[in-house]
């Protein structure tokens, strides 16, 4: 049974009761899936922000722009439940009708293609220096090469968790997306404070050669 969510009105946002032989994912995975789609696209850009607008600055943006998304949530599930839709693409549809849809369509291709590509790029830059600590792998190793690494983590990983048809299956895959994410985290904030001294006077290359060691090391 669907957990509910009622508004400050007191009615309910999602209604509990399921149509018949309709598909729809639990909780938990809806969950986890919306979350990691969250942090999956924001943890490679959110350093670089809070770097450009200072850290006071940048996490008041970081709140608001929290309570903004969860407004809109709310707007969502209210508008869905007044056109009697049950997806965004049928609630896009039923508002701006078949123009609405076919622009909704190509944007939702756009934005996981384009997010796609930054994750390859940055699996091809970070994953090629992190083999080549490998002992025995060296610079002109395949392990080394960014577009053998980029082709092999998309075959591996990407296209077999693009062709899942039903989004649900895809709950224990963005689990351990989130525990990894915040093991990568803990590993980070580990090593900043860890060489918290010598991180402000190295040039980056430096800085860079040493993050990898350590890793390696630890590993």
């Amino acid at each position: 049974m669907a957990q509910e969510l009622n508004n400050e009105e007191g009615s309910t946002l999602i209604p509990p009761q399921k149509a018949p032989g309709e598909p729809r994912s639990s909780m938990i995975s809806a969950s986890f899936n919306f979350i990691n789609s969250i942090i999956g696209s924001g943890i490679i850009g959110l350093p670089y922000a809070l770097n450009q607008a200072g850290l006071p600055f940048g996490l008041l943006l970081l709140v608001v722009v929290g309570f903004i998304t969860d407004y809109t949530i709310i707007l969502l599930i209210k508008g869905g439940n007044l056109s009697g839709t049950n997806s965004y693409q049928s609630l896009v549809h039923s508002t701006f009708g078949f123009p609405g849809f076919l622009i909704l369509s190509g944007l939702q291709f756009l934005y996981p293609f384009i997010a796609m590509i930054s994750y390859n790029i940055t699996t091809g830059d970070t994953l090629t220096k992190v083999f080549q600590r490998i002992p025995g792998v060296g610079p002109d190793h395949i392990l080394a090469e960014r577009h053998i690494v980029i082709l092999l983590s998309t075959l591996a990983f990407t296209l077999p968790l693009s062709l899942y048809r039903n989004i649900e299956k895809l709950g224990k895959v963005s689990f351990l997306s989130m525990v990894l994410t915040f093991t990568i985290l803990i590993i980070v904030i580990i090593r900043a404070a860890t060489f918290g001294p010598q991180i402000l006077c190295m040039p980056p290359q430096q800085l860079s050669h040493l993050w990898f060691s350590g890793a390696a090391h630890a590993s």
